[in-house]
């Protein structure tokens, strides 16, 4: 059974290893090789644990049998958007879990914290190279709301949508 629960302090560098793990199944050919390979994972645990500690933000792990197999983060943006004041991002889970119903479960968990923040409107910033989350966040029922253009650092280029609830 997979568990869905705030992220504590203790559990930043095993979500430091996942976004590494999911950046080498995910990002391969759209980041640049140098970007995934000299991901720092101390710098991210560091992050995370700062993420953690922020009461603007909601960091949520899932677990399958205590292994963290995905992460995700609501709440204040990391870089504001069009006047929103909540974000759900850095939805990452490991390839063998997709498909799981999982990604859908911390959606919903954070569609209930933005809701309870006192918002009824967010936005999801995604890779516009990465198509598999964007057919996952259309049918989360995000309307696309802009696309960047082309840029030679392909990890710079993003679509946002747009959901309310």
């Amino acid at each position: 059974m997979i568990e869905i629960r705030k992220a504590v302090p203790k559990d930043c560098p095993a979500i430091a290893q996942l976004k590494r793990e999911v950046w080498e199944t995910t990002y391969r050919g759209i980041y640049s090789d140098e970007r995934i390979d000299g991901c720092d994972i101390e710098k991210n645990a560091r992050a995370f644990e700062q993420m953690t500690a922020d009461p603007d933000i909601s960091l949520f792990v899932a677990c399958d049998n205590g292994r963290i197999i995905a992460y995700m983060k609501c709440g204040k943006p990391h870089r504001p958007f069009g006047g929103y004041g909540q974000e759900i991002g850095l939805l990452y889970i490991l390839k063998e879990y997709q498909k799981q119903g999982i990604g859908s479960r911390l959606f919903q968990t954070a569609q209930c914290v933005i809701k309870s923040n006192g918002f009824n409107e967010f936005f999801v910033s995604v890779n516009k190279y990465n198509a598999n989350a964007i057919e996952f966040y259309k049918k989360m029922g995000g309307i696309v709301v802009r696309i960047d253009d082309d840029a030679e650092d392909k990890r710079d280029a993003q679509m946002k949508l747009l959901y309310i609830i």
